[in-house]
């Protein structure tokens, strides 16, 4: 609100008091009671206006093209013109958005668990991918969770390559583990092999085949939902 017309509200409401108080029977020396408004000749102007924020958008190939993401939210912006000078009240906030352009990511499959002394498998711990700063990921040093920058700790997982690159982001549903997100680290022979048939397979890494958890997890059924968040790194 403007300085002068809240000084002269002020003085306004003074004296609407007095007068109650007078009504209610209080004594006042009206000959101490003045109300003057020393600004009365100046000009005052206001004006406020809304900016109204912009939407910008990003095309990014590396997200499944069912998928977009808010990573910004708009927010208006508030400024008031008070005799020409221009005075900003709220900030205008651009509202970003990240569209995918790549292939769609929705599919249905099978799911089974893995240890590195698997039979097929080396004994080492080593996955088949690097990480993203190509380093390499050991799954007895490391762990079966691997840190994404964008995602945070997520479920190390096995897949066909070909169709789902190292560094794949995947939402897992339905499964025996629950709802939980995984990153493709690690390929095998089976998951190639039944991509030929149209199956897909994934693996959850574990940290020794002799975890029970691995018996428990495994779903042959086809009706475990992966849903692709990120293509790849």
């Amino acid at each position: 609100m403007n300085f002068y017309l809240l000084n002269l509200f002020g003085k306004w409401v003074s004296l609407g008091i007095l007068s109650i108080m007078s009504l209610l029977g209080f004594k006042i020396d009206e000959q101490n009671i003045e109300v003057s408004n020393s600004n009365i000749d100046k000009n005052i102007n206001v004006i406020t206006t809304v900016v109204e924020y912009d939407t910008i958008k990003t095309y990014d190939s590396s997200i499944p093209n069912n998928i977009t993401k808010v990573i910004t939210e708009g927010k208006d912006g508030i400024i008031y013109y008070n005799n020409n000078e221009e005075v900003i009240l709220e900030e205008v906030i651009n509202e970003e958005i990240l569209i995918g352009t790549g292939k769609n990511g929705e599919y249905t499959g099978v799911m089974t668990g893995y240890g590195p002394d698997c039979s097929t498998c080396s004994g080492r711990g080593y996955v088949a991918c690097r990480t993203e700063d190509k380093e390499s990921f050991n799954l007895i040093d490391d762990g079966v969770y691997y840190n994404d920058d964008e995602y945070g700790e997520v479920r190390v997982l096995a897949a066909a390559l070909s169709e789902f690159p190292c560094g794949t982001i995947v939402e897992v549903k339905n499964s025996n583990l629950g709802d939980f997100t995984g990153i493709v680290m690690d390929t095998g022979y089976t998951m190639r092999e039944q991509l030929k048939n149209g199956i897909y397979h994934f693996d959850v890494a574990y940290e020794t085949e002799k975890n029970e958890e691995i018996r428990k997890v495994t779903n042959m059924s086809g009706d475990v939902i992966y849903s692709v968040q990120r293509w790849g790194w």
